[in-house]
């Protein structure tokens, strides 16, 4: 089946007309369409654009988050489009990890399962873990569902986890940074992981189904990558200082042009915002002993300087900043870099 095109609702939120939008995606529903279809290829494929048009430079963080803001209110009219089951298969309890911002994708997934019978609370974006604990002591819950789209929240991921592993509840993680597989999710302690919101429903059936709330995860307590994860936590600052020197400062690897260096200038923040991404992708690594996220970083940073008009190649340099960095005192670390 052809997807929807996404291109004329796109247009509404180039302009910023959140009536216009809304109007739009109803009047396709209107027109026969399955509102999980508007919702997935239609609002969720435009905001794949969004992303885009900010990893290009073209879009400030405040243009993609006022298209953001519109696709929220679209995703609330066509999701009121769906019909709450009478006879639901179980509740379920959506959120995303701590410091994950990126609530829309979570939001989808809720109407997705809601279309597929279950009765779904939506909790928001960025949920700690302690806060999530009480709530779940408070609710009649037959499963958790978690978001997480950026490395640097896997770990406030894996805290949600264990919240809603000691309620007895199952839980189905995915988005983004839990990669192409399940990988990630089993090191997590996750009881199952979905490709994309459509495959989310019927993952969620057979884990209820089962009863399965202990995957064959990985035992946290042994890995070694999670003693260097714990450490590098402690450390963080310390090692974004010196990694940040050895980066900026290195005639060889380093950024060429010393003005874009200045968290004054335009794109001021794009180093520092590199530094930060390149560790918390390597404590993520660490931490689910799964060194792809450090590839997926560096090709997602290549791409980001190039398309800014930065040197690309400069972070082969910024890895071996952070490999003569966190090397010596972080074997595990210095072997997930030498993967890159």
């Amino acid at each position: 089946m052809t997807a929807l095109p996404f291109g004329p609702y796109f247009s509404f939120l180039e302009r910023r007309d959140a009536a216009g939008a809304v109007a739009h995606a109803l009047a396709l529903v209107d027109g026969g369409a399955d509102p999980v279809d508007v919702l997935l290829d239609v609002v969720g494929r435009a905001q794949e654009q969004v992303g885009l048009r900010w990893a290009a430079g073209s879009w400030t963080v405040a243009h993609e988050h006022a298209a953001t803001a519109i696709s929220e209110s679209v995703a609330l009219a066509v999701g009121a489009r769906i019909t709450a089951p009478a006879d639901p298969f179980g509740h379920v309890i959506l959120t995303c990890a701590e410091r994950e911002w990126h609530g829309l994708p979570a939001r989808l997934v809720g109407y997705c399962l809601q279309a597929a019978g279950w009765r779904t609370t939506f909790l928001g974006a960025s949920m700690p873990a302690r806060q999530f604990a009480r709530f779940l002591d408070d609710v009649d819950a037959d499963a958790v569902a978690i978001s997480c789209s950026v490395a640097a929240s896997l770990p406030a991921a894996r805290r949600l986890i264990d919240a809603a592993r000691e309620a007895g509840l199952p839980v189905l993680v995915g988005g983004g940074a839990f990669g192409p597989d399940d990988t990630r999710a089993r090191a997590l302690g996750a009881s199952g992981w979905a490709k994309d919101a459509r495959a989310a429903a019927a993952v969620l059936d057979g884990l209820v189904a089962r009863g399965d709330l202990h995957s064959a995860a990985t035992d946290r307590a042994r890995h070694t990558g999670a003693d260097e994860h714990a450490e590098m936590v402690v450390r963080f600052a310390e090692f974004r200082a010196t990694a940040r020197r050895s980066w900026l400062e290195s005639p060889h690897s380093g950024p060429q042009d010393p003005a874009s260096q200045d968290p004054a200038s335009q794109d001021g923040g794009l180093f520092d915002d590199a530094i930060d991404h390149a560790l918390h992708a390597l404590s993520a690594a660490l931490l689910t002993d799964d060194p792809r996220l450090l590839r997926e970083a560096s090709d997602w940073l290549t791409a980001l300087f190039a398309a800014r008009g930065e040197p690309a190649g400069a972070i082969p340099g910024l890895w071996l900043a952070l490999h003569r960095t966190v090397g010596e005192p972080l074997p595990e670390a210095a072997r997930h870099l030498k993967s890159l």
